[in-house]
């Protein structure tokens, strides 16, 4: 079976399989029937829809100053392009973060940044969206726990599950912002399978230093941008919360504050098991049944929970490609006019826009640092050799 064929087949088992959990376990989950969830849907309005995606992408443009934080000189519309395109991906693909990635680098380089730099943004910006999805569970906790009404088993397992991963990630970033001797460490084991393995490229100055410089200047951006990154990442959070409450409302279930937060902390957990597609399935029969645990009228928990999926995912996919769409246009007409692109300083060379999904290989880049090409610089050895 060749590449392709067994990208497709994981690609259709994946999708089958997020089908399968929304047509079979959702109403399972929910206690109501398919033809009283679609009378629900079809509730909404289209002034209403029109609402909704206002404030979907409302929430999309105040994450942005999160992502130009992290990658100084991006301006928020390519930010907001990043995300998209990313996002796009991502939403399509079974584990596509990592494709959603090498898209976002090509493009980072088609405009110049250096491959350092989008390294840095790709660490620290996952690192925040971790920190807070898993931070957000324990406040809604507490908020049920001051309440009156018990938590449901999700929210509670969520949260212990939540603050054990949070409570480890901070303790891993906290050794290795104080101290970068692990990360020596791990660096000349690097160099010794590179020594070793052929394969494994070399780094000239090797990988500990390398690895040290890259975490010194990691937290640099953190110490320079995290009031600007976790205030993004928490106003998008509270309008996406807004937008799930939203969503409820308009199908004919609105439900009390602490039961959307409920709902809404567990989708940002489960959001984080992609084995389909954007975690189509998993997230929906979990938000669902979270909210008929706390008193949701069945048929309308599950519609609002479908509408507001619809628009986090469904809509990033065609807003997202046809935004991918329009940024290569733009870089082929560059190509063909040639017409000077903004250079970001520091940065040598950059690549041509392209829109496949693996990355390049590691000789071709190093092939590609040097200041002529191998035509004039044939050119100029011959003048030099004959002079």
């Amino acid at each position: 079976m060749t590449t392709r064929a067994r990208a497709v087949t994981r690609f259709a088992l994946a999708g089958g399989a997020a089908a399968a959990l929304v047509a079979l376990v959702l109403p399972r989950a929910t206690g109501a029937q398919w033809h009283d969830i679609a009378q629900a849907l079809s509730r909404p309005t289209a002034a209403q829809l029109a609402v909704l995606a206002v404030l979907w992408l409302a929430g999309l443009v105040v994450h942005t100053p999160s992502l130009t934080a992290a990658l100084p000189g991006l301006s928020h519309r390519r930010a907001l392009l990043l995300n998209l395109s990313g996002s796009f991906v991502s939403n399509l693909l079974p584990l596509g973060g990592a494709a959603g990635t090498v898209l976002n680098w090509r493009m980072a380089r088609a405009w110049g940044f250096s491959p350092g730099a989008f390294s840095r943004w790709a660490v620290v910006t996952n690192l925040a969206d971790t920190v807070v999805k898993l931070m957000l569970p324990g406040l809604v906790l507490c908020w049920l726990a001051f309440g009156s009404s018990a938590p449901p088993r999700t929210v509670g397992t969520a949260a212990v599950v939540g603050s054990a991963l949070l409570a480890v990630t901070v303790l891993v970033v906290a050794l290795l912002a104080r101290d970068d001797r692990p990360l020596r460490c791990a660096g000349r084991w690097a160099d010794r399978a590179a020594a070793r393995i052929r394969s494994v490229p070399v780094a000239p100055e090797g990988y500990g230093e390398r690895a040290a410089r890259f975490r010194s200047d990691s937290a640099r951006l953190v110490r320079d941008g995290w009031g600007r990154m976790l205030g993004a990442k928490l106003a998008y959070a509270a309008l996406q919360a807004l937008l799930l409450w939203a969503c409820l409302s308009v199908v004919g279930g609105p439900v009390a504050p602490v039961v959307v937060a409920s709902a809404f902390v567990v989708e940002r957990v489960l959001s984080m098991v992609v084995l389909t597609p954007g975690a189509t399935g998993v997230v929906e029969v979990g938000m669902a049944g979270v909210l008929g645990a706390l008193g949701a009228e069945p048929a309308a928990a599950a519609a609002g929970v479908l509408l507001y999926r619809g628009l986090v995912v469904g809509m990033e996919v065609p807003v997202g490609g046809l935004a991918l769409l329009g940024w290569w246009a733009g870089q082929r007409r560059v190509a063909v006019g040639g017409a000077p692109r903004r250079q970001v300083p520091g940065v040598v060379r950059q690549l041509r826009p392209q829109l496949l999904l693996v990355p390049l290989p590691v000789a071709a880049l190093r092939r590609g640092r040097t200041s002529l090409p191998p035509q004039r610089y044939s050119a100029k050895k011959a003048a030099t050799s004959s002079g």
